[in-house]
């Protein structure tokens, strides 16, 4: 659930991920560009996540800008959960 896919594949990372990290990642920015062109383009999506005072960033590169996002949000909580 969500007011899109983008966000409903949020929303549901955090349900996954819950407990002590899912719960207080708030999402600060999210950008998206195009790498190359064309039908099959990268994209390439930014995302700057926070928990608590702490703001890490993080992108994911994909032709699909879903999974980009999803990849993104992942590497952002993995760079959270390492300190």
């Amino acid at each position: 659930m969500g007011v899109g896919p983008v966000d409903a594949a949020i929303k549901a990372i955090q349900e996954i991920i819950g407990g002590e990290i899912g719960g207080d990642i708030e999402l600060k920015d999210f950008r998206i560009e195009a790498i190359t062109g064309g039908s099959n383009a990268l994209a390439e999506v930014i995302v700057g996540v926070a928990k608590g005072g702490r703001m890490v960033t993080a992108r994911g590169v994909r032709e699909d800008i879903v999974m980009a996002s999803v990849e993104a949000i992942v590497n952002a909580v993995n760079r959270l959960m390492q300190s």
